[in-house]
């Protein structure tokens, strides 16, 4: 092949190349770009990990199929190209803001490594089919369009290849359509998660120093500001926000846990997109977990201490009550989604054990296990 041959081949995978990383890209921005800026706004670092990975694969897969379908220069071939991609890349975007924040978690501590953190949620699929049947419509007409837009982009090239602004302008059109395609994935699938946690951040940001009637203001702004009012002075003036739990499928209910950094830890339910109601969720295990501990029941006067264990593993925390001693300091270790991990110390720290719990009303035990000396055995 000559090299005069060569160079207009090599132009043309380049620019179709160039294609399909801005399409990615554009998809991209669209499905997640909300989520990047309100997550950050309320301290949700575990999401931008998932987000960079799954905007990363994204860029790629449209870079793949833009340089393939440029290297076969066939409208067949674009067609058939970005038709396989765009399964992927929906599948990417409705998993990404369940898998991506587990995976995040196993990354980042040790004991969450294995565990469901945030399980894909069924009810999130019907979204991510109704956003992937526009997905393919858009990508497959614009892979079918590939070769016509790729040697009108070159005719507008200059001798050394350089795209002129007329070449750009025309390479970027398509991009408006590709945006408007994510923003309706994002409407799908992220959205619900982000519009429960905007609801939560709402209520604490007003509801916490509101001088008058939570319940009128509820009625008057159509937000029920009243479900933080059994909390509310409890709460202090910095916090951060985090999915805990997501049931769509069948209750349609997002939980949402807000730490405050005065220690204060609050649960509010979110149900069918309205904010139900904000509790502690402390008792159950600075109060109920001490009171299992010591005598295998919760404490009767405490609705809202309730912990579902099985006998076995009941009767394995009494046969330790006596070295954990009568009054056994409880640390929280970390939480990630719904699951809790305590440690119960001995007043010397000589004996500990910590334990796994899973949950919201009720919160479950799971497994617990002892700590000699800070070693887990």
């Amino acid at each position: 092949m000559t090299e005069q041959t060569a160079e207009p081949q090599r132009l043309e995978r380049r620019i179709g190349l160039l294609n399909g990383l801005l399409i990615g890209l554009a998809l991209a921005i669209g499905a997640w770009g909300a989520d990047a800026l309100f997550w950050g706004s309320v301290g949700a670092w575990l999401v931008y990990p998932g987000l960079l990975v799954g905007g990363l694969l994204l860029v790629a897969l449209g870079g793949l199929a833009g340089w393939l379908t440029a290297r076969v220069g066939r409208a067949w071939a674009g067609l058939l190209f970005w038709l396989i991609v765009a399964f992927p890349m929906m599948r990417i975007i409705g998993h990404v803001p369940y898998d991506g924040r587990t995976w995040t978690a196993w990354l980042a501590d040790r004991r969450a490594w294995g565990l469901p953190i945030y399980p894909y949620d069924p009810g999130v699929a019907t979204g991510v089919l109704m956003a992937g049947f526009f997905a393919v419509l858009a990508l497959a007409f614009l892979g079918l369009l590939q070769p016509y837009r790729t040697e009108t982009i070159i005719g507008e090239t200059d001798a050394g290849g350089r795209l002129s602004g007329r070449a750009w302008f025309l390479l970027l059109l398509p991009l408006p359509l590709i945006l408007a395609v994510g923003l309706v994935a994002d409407s799908m699938v992220s959205r619900p998660l982000r519009r429960a946690a905007q609801q939560v951040h709402e209520a604490i940001r007003t509801g916490r120093t509101y001088p008058g009637d939570l319940f009128e203001l509820s009625l008057r702004e159509g937000l029920n500001y009243n479900a933080v009012a059994p909390v509310r002075e409890q709460m202090s003036e910095n916090y951060h926000l985090s999915v805990g739990a997501v049931d769509l499928s069948m209750g349609d209910t997002i939980f949402i846990v807000a730490d405050f950094d005065n220690g204060t830890w609050i649960v509010c339910r979110v149900l069918a997109d309205h904010l139900s109601f904000c509790y502690d969720a402390a008792p159950p295990y600075l109060q109920g977990f001490p009171a299992l501990i010591a005598s295998g029941e919760t404490p009767a006067d405490c609705s809202t201490c309730d912990i579902s264990v099985d006998d076995e593993l009941k009767a394995w925390l009494q046969e330790r009550a006596a070295a954990l001693g009568d009054a056994p300091r409880i640390t929280r270790l970390a939480r990630w989604g719904s699951y809790v991990w305590l440690r119960a110390e001995s007043a010397d720290g000589q004996y500990a054990v910590e334990c796994r719990f899973q949950g919201f009303n009720p919160v479950r035990l799971e497994a617990c296990w002892e700590v000699e000396h800070g070693t887990a055995r």
